[in-house]
């Protein structure tokens, strides 16, 4: 018979803090706590050794100790599938500090408590949450970004219509794959996913920022519109929202509550960069950005996988050329932009003003309107790269479970 009870590992220097978050952990009889009374440094890889009999890690730490980093960097090697890393720290803490941390393996950066009043909810929530999974059941949802080299190109037009493919309701030889799929528009100030698909207004992201809450599952399921086929839509806010006003925590509960309830994220970003960018990135599997071959373009979209990847080195982006048909032979042009990106040039989308415009007038997906067309076709292909790419994943995680 196995234990089903789940266990937390609180490290803290601070007695204060671990009777405050250890009294609270306790209330959940399904939850075993265990204490270290120092910092993770000073346990001197006894944190390695105890990690193995812990469904999580919650320590206090600080970014700007570098033996801390050391320590956090061989919990992060070392730790088993399932194990969740969530560091606590000082609430002065900066971007960069906090991009260093999950860097170095963290899952969650929260802050610190510092009374029972301050106590934030997402310690004892996140803590709950990671520690009931089951080890085992590693499955989620997988995160696909997408964005723009230059204004114009055609990103939303992408997204929207990925988001549809992959529902499998229809394409693909009329398969019905059955899969859920999540759209969310995060050009707060400019989104026409909602237009796109003849949605209602929706305000709920506006809403959002102004009452500074983070989202739970409950406030997800009444924000989330259906669109046709049964995407799941967040549309951009109606009214004007200035794209600092959503946090980087509400962005990132957006994302791990959608990932726990659908297949695939499909996440509209803008073309400004912003502070909350950063946990889109942490969590994506697989970055889009839609392009052209205008020497502008390629320029700026090699920018843009220089500044991603310095959030996740190991983030998988592939560039979608807007406009243009999948040449039999590269041109020139093509190999020195394929060189200057250092990826290959693999997903094409033809120029077909047409049935892009006519889908956007009638509000639905390329599959209702124009199924046949070459780009409705082109559309397919790219959701089956996205879901090859998935399959390829989960082989390559199983042959290492093995």
């Amino acid at each position: 018979m196995t234990d089903k009870t789940k266990s937390i590992l609180l490290i803290t220097p601070d007695s204060n803090i671990s009777d405050l978050i250890g009294s609270a952990l306790k209330t959940d009889g399904g939850l075993k706590i265990e204490t270290q009374t120092e910092t993770l440094a000073q346990m001197n890889g006894r944190a390695v050794k105890m990690m193995s009999d812990h469904d999580v890690i919650l320590f206090q730490t600080s970014p700007n100790n570098m033996a801390e980093i050391t320590a956090i960097e061989a919990l992060t090697a070392s730790r088993r599938p399932g194990t969740t890393l969530i560091a606590l720290v000082d609430g002065n803490v900066s971007l960069s500090q906090v991009r260093a941390l999950t860097h170095a393996g963290v899952d969650e950066v929260l802050p610190l408590p510092s009374t029972e009043e301050d106590l934030d909810g997402r310690v004892l929530k996140l803590a709950r949450a990671a520690a009931v999974k089951p080890a085992e059941n590693l499955s989620r949802g997988r995160i696909i970004a997408v964005t723009q080299a230059r204004g114009g190109i055609g990103s939303t037009t992408v997204a929207v219509n990925l988001a549809d493919q992959l529902v499998g309701t229809r394409g693909w030889g009329g398969r019905k794959s059955g899969r859920k799929v999540a759209l969310v528009d995060l050009d707060l100030q400019f989104g026409t996913v909602g237009s796109f698909l003849d949605l209602p207004e929706q305000d709920s992201l506006l809403q959002l920022a102004l009452d500074g809450v983070v989202p739970d599952a409950n406030f997800l399921d009444q924000s989330m519109v259906k669109g046709p086929n049964g995407v799941s839509v967040m549309p951009a806010p109606s009214k004007f929202a200035p794209l600092d006003s959503l946090r980087p925590d509400q962005v990132a509960a957006i994302l791990d509550t959608l990932c726990q309830s659908n297949d695939f994220v499909i996440v509209d970003l803008p073309r400004a960069i912003v502070n909350w960018i950063e946990p889109v990135i942490q969590r994506a599997d697989e970055l889009l950005v839609v392009t052209d071959m205008s020497v502008p373009a390629i320029r700026h979209c090699r920018r843009l996988i220089e500044f991603f990847t310095q959030d996740n080195p190991s983030l998988a982006i592939d560039i979608v050329v807007n406009h243009e048909s999948r040449p039999l032979l590269q041109s020139r042009v093509h190999r020195e932009a394929a060189k200057a990106l250092e990826r290959k040039l693999d997903l094409w989308l033809p120029h077909d003003a047409r049935a892009a415009t006519n889908a956007a007038d009638r509000g639905k997906p390329l599959s209702l309107t124009a199924p046949r067309s070459p780009l409705g076709k082109a559309m397919g292909r790219l959701a089956q790269s996205v879901v090859n790419r998935q399959q390829e994943q989960a082989r390559r995680q199983g042959s290492t479970k093995e």
